[in-house]
């Protein structure tokens, strides 16, 4: 960010001296350090002499607020631009340049505090009110124009930086030249969003022209003109062009270590730059290594709790970790949490991102209670300091309602889902992917925790969406009618859900069968695929061919999965379903006996899967004759929803009405 204009004093003056002009009294220290107890002994004289309000005083209270942001005391800073910005906004009117001014030096202050959101529309309204003033063309003008795209970028709103750098470079070459030192700072800003952007070909473009102008202005070896080169190779690896991208990067690397040595703080940016592309190329173990590298020379060169070197050690982590070694990535990210929250403090950015690639590690590994609790401290934390709408936040929500999916944790996911949805909703519309990813999420543990109506509604809506964005034959269409005639069918709706599968059948049969032909039999999508064909067909009272359809995507899992694998277990009991529906309880049984063998141990037997199941072998043994065994399995499976979802949930309901109806005295059958 710009820094105030400094000063230069010479000696501390008092009394009337203090009356001379600011720049006079400051002639000759460089240092704001030293210039500060002379800007204190000139403002309290001149507020004793003039009054708090003068122009003149006003003056040495801005001074005294930019030495602040000179010595990096960013809180002082920021509260002696408050006090400033409302004197000037009384006493000169909000429009007035000092005004203006001191607006600019609090939004610097909040950029530096890492506040990009409050800093924002104070870069705004100063810009505005400098190009009405004195114009789009004046070096202050554009000055701020710079600090609102860098801060644009530290939002995440690349598209606004985007314009913004666009913009600002196209006048800086009008008015400054093309190879002036602010028009080259410009191509460098520009170029890191357009990667970010992946509009990689623009990004190689001013790039390129920025590498060619910097070679000839400063010099081969001048850091600007190295740092240039590292993001060229950026923008050519994600081109496509990755042997020119890293040739590059390796060449800039050379390059600085032979200019400023093995040691010198441009080489240790230039390693970071380089290790940071391998992992971009998808060279994780190449990354790690020269991570390591660099992590042992930091702590060598400046300690083990150097900023610097915790940076190379996140580095490090997430290099081993994408080579696959995620329980050594989850060790150091362990000590890399600790030594950021000592060093850094608990809310600050980079140990938030310590705490989310711990998460993911320890997701990795499977231990998904520990991610599940990182992932939650991560969503609360970054809600309170960046707020709940920013892209971070959001990644922490979607690995927590992750998480929680595969932990089957429905009540919990349930609301983490509802919450991703209302976010996103807000954030990207209602009709964007993310939007509707999130909201089919929130159906399915609607169903799973028994909120079956809303879970209908739901679905429904989900039906309505992609039909509306992508057709009625298209593969997240048929996915959510099928997932509304399951919800139809819990409520009782069957003729409904019948017809909605007769919609389903065809098509699906045909996205089977394409997708088994070209990506196989035991592609993930294929056995998902099969898995609803065979839904769909047992709805439509084709059981023959469902228990084909499943006993294949069976065969297709186990291979896949392993024999105890989750899904092997659901089609067990997709395939006593069919033995029960065909009057052949002695089959059923054994099989629901399989499927629970499985489940039991993952996600439990008072999951809602497992106690549907448990109902279902309940009646395969009532067939059997075993009254009272069928009837103790069913008032198991009563006492399992009263404690999971509790007496009144439309699921204990209607296990409560399957008890009964097992009762002597009442006709029996299958629920």
């Amino acid at each position: 960010m710009d820094r105030a204009t400094t000063g230069r004093p010479v000696r501390a003056i008092a009394g009337l001296a203090a009356l001379q002009d600011l720049s006079v009294l400051l002639e000759g220290i460089e240092d704001p350090g030293q210039q500060r107890p002379i800007c204190r002994q000139v403002l309290e004289a001149r507020r004793k002499l003039l009054g708090p309000d003068h122009p003149t005083t006003i003056e040495a209270e801005a001074r005294l607020a930019a030495v602040s942001i000179e010595l990096e005391e960013y809180l002082a800073a920021r509260d002696a631009y408050t006090v400033l910005v409302e004197r000037c906004e009384r006493v000169l009117g909000p429009r007035n340049l000092d005004t203006l001014s001191a607006v600019h030096g609090l939004a610097v202050a909040l950029s530096f505090m890492d506040e990009p959101r409050n800093a924002r529309p104070m870069y705004e309204r100063v810009y505005n009110g400098r190009r009405n003033t004195l114009g789009a063309d004046d070096p202050a003008t554009l000055s701020v124009l710079h600090n609102l795209g860098l801060t644009h970028r530290a939002m995440g709103d690349n598209a606004a930086a985007r314009v913004t750098f666009e913009q600002l470079l196209d006048t800086q070459r009008r008015v400054f030249g093309p190879e002036h030192a602010l028009t080259l700072r410009t191509m460098t800003n520009l170029g890191s969003v357009l990667i970010a952007m992946e509009e990689y070909p623009r990004a190689c473009e001013v790039l390129a022209e920025r590498v060619d102008r910097s070679r000839r202005v400063l010099g081969p070896t001048h850091p600007d003109t190295l740092d240039a080169m590292f993001g060229l190779a950026r923008a050519l690896s994600g081109a496509g062009d990755r042997a020119s991208g890293r040739a590059l990067s390796e060449q800039a690397l050379a390059t600085t270590v032979a200019a400023f040595g093995p040691d010198a703080p441009e080489t240790i940016e230039a390693i970071s730059q380089h290790s940071s592309l391998l992992l971009r190329l998808g060279e994780p173990k190449a990354a790690a290594a020269s991570y390591r590298a660099l992590f042992d020379k930091l702590t060598r060169l400046r300690g083990s709790e150097n900023v610097t070197t915790l940076d190379a050690m996140a580095g490090m982590a997430d290099a081993v970790g994408r080579s696959g070694d995620h329980k050594r990535a989850h060790d150091i990210d362990v000590q890399l949490l600790e030594r950021r929250r000592k060093v850094l403090g608990a809310d600050h950015s980079a140990t938030l991102w310590a705490i989310g690639d711990l998460a993911w590690n320890l997701e990795q590994i499977g231990d998904l209670s520990g991610a599940a609790a990182r992932f939650t401290e991560l969503t609360e934390a970054r809600t309170g300091t960046i707020g709940p709408d920013e892209p971070d936040t959001v990644w922490a929500l979607q690995g927590l309602t992750r998480v929680l999916s595969k932990m089957e944790a429905h009540a919990d996911a349930r609301r983490a889902y509802a919450r991703l949805y209302e976010i996103q909703d807000h954030r990207l519309g209602a009709e964007a992917e993310e939007t509707l990813d999130a909201l089919r999420g929130l159906a399915w543990e609607l169903g799973k925790v028994g909120e079956l109506e809303a879970a209908k509604r739901t679905w429904t809506q989900l039906v309505e969406m992609h039909e509306q964005l992508h057709g009625s034959r298209d593969e997240r269409t048929l996915d959510s009618m099928i997932w509304l005639a399951e919800a139809l069918d819990s409520l009782g709706e069957e003729e409904q859900a019948r017809v909605l599968s007769e919609r389903v059948a065809g098509p699906l049969g045909r996205l089977y069968a394409a997708s088994a032909d070209a990506l196989g039999p035991d592609d993930p999508r294929t056995l998902t695929l099969g898995h609803d064909l065979g839904r769909t067909l047992e709805r439509l009272g084709q059981f023959e061919a469902a228990r084909v359809a499943y006993q294949t995507v069976l065969e297709g899992y186990t291979r896949v999965q392993g024999r105890r694998g989750r899904a092997v277990g659901d089609l067990h009991g997709h395939l006593g379903d069919i033995a029960l529906k065909l009057g052949d309880p002695a089959r059923a049984h054994p099989l629901y006996g399989e499927a629970l063998a499985i489940l039991r141990k993952q996600p439990g037997l008072e999951d809602p899967d497992a106690l549907e199941l448990m109902s279902r072998d309940a009646s395969a043994v009532l067939q059997l004759g075993k009254k009272i065994a069928a009837r103790n399995q069913a008032r198991c499976v009563v006492d399992g929803y009263r404690r999971t979802l509790g007496e009144e949930n439309p699921l204990t309901v209607r296990a409560k009405a399957r008890l009964e109806a097992m009762s002597p005295g009442r006709k029996r059958g299958t629920p």
